[in-house]
């Protein structure tokens, strides 16, 4: 049984992509769910994203050259976008709008000045696409390493006076930049007097480490309260006397304990064991 070929229409235009449109939704989901499927994104978005693609092209195509209008390039941005947050990669974004010369080539004869118009246009939109795609990654990626310098630079309060920094792992300039702002802020808004940043966390202390240390306490200390550091191990200890750092002007305890025991001295509190 000889499959059923559907003919060639000869013309490519406004008119003939309105009078065609759902035969060429209907062929356009076909082919993607044969051919780019994409179980992350539910097909009801697929289907509007379809829609508004063709509606935009079908717009596009009656204006002479073909060009991107504001729709278009704001739906492109809104396909991005979701693509993006879904975890699809750029190759898809772009697969999912070049199918779509697929779709008219077996609609429509080729080799007509409209049709090398209308792919040169789908050329556009898809190279659009893919920078709008680029641009939300490159937005999710900052978010995401914002939130996680967020989450690495918690400042606890310890005892009412007294703040805590715990800070673990390598300590660069934009996270001391980080630390050092967040430490500011709740000195500011709790008038603490002593804050103990903890290193115990921190694998190696070398000289730049040390000079934003340095930086962070001098601007605590200008905000009023005295740092003390914690958590220096004796390997740090001794890699820290043979780079000939220099930590006399802070003060300076092996442990947390011995940090908060010598910020309750300095605050005349006294530590009274129960019972």
């Amino acid at each position: 049984m000889k499959a059923t070929v559907m003919p060639f229409l000869h013309d490519l235009s406004p008119t003939s992509l309105l009078g065609e449109r759902q035969r060429l939704l209907t062929t356009w989901r076909t082919y993607l769910g044969n051919f780019l499927p994409m179980p992350q994104i539910d097909h009801r978005i697929v289907n509007d994203l379809c829609e508004g693609l063709l509606d935009a092209v079908t717009e596009a195509q009656g204006t002479s050259p073909a060009v991107l209008t504001d729709g278009l390039r704001g739906l492109l941005s809104a396909l991005s976008v979701e693509f993006a947050e879904r975890g699809l990669a750029p190759s898809q974004t772009a697969t999912f709008i070049f199918s779509l010369k697929h779709v008219l080539n077996e609609a429509f004869s080729g080799g007509s000045g409209a049709m090398e118009d209308i792919h040169k246009l789908i050329d556009t939109m898809g190279l659009y696409s893919m920078d709008a795609f680029i641009s939300r990654r490159e937005q999710i990626i900052r978010r995401q390493n914002q939130e996680l310098v967020d989450l690495s630079v918690p400042v606890v309060p310890l005892w009412e006076g007294v703040l805590s920094l715990p800070i673990i792992g390598t300590l660069d300039s934009s996270r001391a930049q980080a630390i050092t702002e967040k430490l500011l802020f709740e000195i500011a808004r709790s008038g603490s007097r002593y804050a103990i940043l903890d290193i115990s966390g921190v694998p190696t202390v070398d000289t730049q480490t040390a000079q934003h240390l340095a930086k962070t306490v001098a601007a605590a200390r200008l905000m009023g309260a005295e740092c003390v550091i914690t958590g220096i191990r004796p390997a740090i200890a001794q890699v820290m006397v043979s780079l000939g750092i220099n930590l006399s002007s802070i003060e300076t305890r092996f442990s947390l304990a011995e940090g908060l025991r010598y910020c309750f001295g300095k605050l005349n509190y006294t530590v009274v064991k129960g019972g």
